[in-house]
């Protein structure tokens, strides 16, 4: 198992064009109830070997979304007002939620989160791989491939167990319902 940050930043970098093609695989190939199924059978494996506590990448790469609920939970664990925090720390986004103003993130100590018990939402259900619709949501998938050992190695041991062939092209299919879910409906 991958545990190395900077391995897989290297091998996200080399895989790029491979992993779209993957999800494109996976789009025309593979029942998206399997696949929502061995995701999270692989989650629970990949996730139970790493402690995201001694990693935080994702404390240092990504921003956070943050709903109105979320705010109300940092300010009272910062023991601020929500006024405060917003000032402080956040950023509106342009769809009303927020995010952190800084990366890494502010509320990051060492490796762990200053208010771990008092995370937001977005934050505590990192890396998102134990929701149904892993397709829904691959393109974050990829884009987490980079930052995240537990979705690098999930990615990379999809590619095992369903015994993806990196030779063929699957990106080229003229099929354009392949790519809107709507091709596992009329199967």
């Amino acid at each position: 198992m991958n545990k190395d940050l900077k391995s897989i930043a290297e091998k996200a970098e080399a895989n790029w064009a491979d992993n779209w093609n993957f999800r494109s695989f996976l789009q025309h190939e593979i029942d998206p109830v399997v696949i929502d199924e061995t995701v999270q059978e692989l989650n629970r494996t990949v996730s139970a070997a790493i402690d995201c506590t001694v990693c935080a990448n994702c404390c240092r790469e990504l921003q956070p979304h943050l709903e109105e609920k979320d705010v109300w939970r940092v300010a009272s664990a910062l023991n601020l007002s929500v006024m405060q925090t917003k000032k402080r720390h956040l950023v509106k986004d342009p769809d009303r939620s927020y995010r952190f103003s800084t990366k890494p993130c502010p509320l990051l100590s060492g490796t762990k989160c200053s208010i771990y018990q008092a995370r937001p939402t977005d934050c505590s259900e990192y890396p998102h791989l134990n929701k149904a619709d892993f397709l829904g949501g691959s393109i974050g998938v990829i884009e987490n491939y980079r930052v995240c050992p537990i979705v690098f190695n999930v990615y990379e041991q999809l590619k095992t167990k369903f015994h993806y062939d990196h030779a063929v092209d699957y990106i080229g299919d003229s099929d354009p319902e392949a790519f809107t879910g709507s091709y596992w409906k009329k199967r």
